[in-house]
């Protein structure tokens, strides 16, 4: 049985230390994933400190790094997917923003329901088809460099993933840190972390739960700049089917929204888009939920539901 445990950000309430003496985890080493702490991925004494575990880094920031620096063509490649990823999530985010409005629109007017409620699940409609499409895309994108971004191809990429290969063997729980969410999706991406990881016990907070999940959501109804829709990365690992995380969403949710809320939960479903604050918890055996701490899931109709089961 394996254990998958997620948790909101580590400020200002620091779960991690109580999840890792009170839960079934096995003895021995942690490996660690930090990659999206970028050039700070090394400093992970804190973790070791919380979890009261050596750990095992596994560095996939600065592997990456040393495999750009040394097979030039696989660098150029991967540079190359990356404008192509970057100049597609501007045409999406473009044609996303305007079928939002709309949806928008149809939410606040005040025409009679029979006429209306048909509009509205069109406009949802054509939302996920955009999402869909959007996915496909990207995934056409990956698929078109997999030959040119692989171990097979490159030596150095392969060296590194095996000496990763070696370090997990070691390690049976996992722990992947928050951080920048698109730099952590890339490099576990590069290394197909995926498929290594699926076999491990994970404790997993913030950007490190989002990237478990069937895809990777980029929200926040607060920015600065603009307000900014929820849209679509890429495909998560999958580790945790049928959900999307949103960590920290007490500062990154219009949660007194209810239509707002109510337009994203019929968006993404029957996927579950599930909140992880500060405190929170999720803790799976399998595929099996067997506690909830402080963890909200989108309603259609209600807003934000406590979680007991999924």
């Amino acid at each position: 049985m394996l254990h998958r445990i997620l948790l909101g950000p580590q400020r200002p309430v620091k779960n991690l230390s109580e999840i890792a003496g009170n839960t079934d985890l096995p003895a021995g080493p942690f490996a660690v994933i930090s990659a999206a702490w970028q050039e700070d991925e090394a400093y992970t004494d804190d973790v070791a400190e919380l979890v009261g575990r050596p750990l095992q880094n596994l560095m996939l920031y600065g592997r990456a790094e040393k495999i750009f620096a040394a097979d030039v063509k696989l660098h150029a490649a991967y540079r190359e997917r990356q404008e192509r990823l970057m100049a597609l999530q501007r045409l999406y985010r473009a044609r996303l923003r305007q079928l939002m409005i709309a949806a928008r629109h149809l939410q606040r007017s005040e025409t009679d329901a029979d006429l209306l409620e048909p509009e509205i699940r069109h406009s949802i409609t054509q939302i996920r088809a955009l999402d869909r499409h959007h996915h496909h895309r990207v995934e056409a994108i990956h698929a078109s460099y997999s030959d040119a971004i692989s171990e097979t191809t490159s030596a150095v990429l392969a060296e590194h993933k095996a000496e990763m290969v070696e370090q997990l063997a070691a390690c049976e729980t996992l722990v992947i840190t928050g951080g920048n969410v698109v730099v952590l999706q890339n490099r576990m991406r590069l290394f197909g972390m995926g498929e290594l990881i699926a076999s491990r016990h994970i404790v997993a907070w913030s950007a490190g739960a989002m990237v478990l999940g069937d895809q990777v959501v980029l929200f926040h109804d607060h920015t600065p700049q603009t307000r900014r829709d929820p849209e679509i990365l890429s495909a998560g690992t999958g580790t945790v089917p049928g959900c999307v995380f949103l960590p920290d969403a007490k500062h990154r949710l219009k949660s007194g929204d209810a239509s707002r809320i109510g337009l994203l939960c019929r968006r993404f479903a029957p996927v579950k888009c599930l909140t992880l604050n500060s405190g929170s918890m999720l803790w799976f055996e399998d595929a099996h939920l067997r506690a909830a701490n402080d963890v909200r899931r989108l309603s259609r109709n209600n807003g934000l539901k406590r979680v007991r089961t999924l």
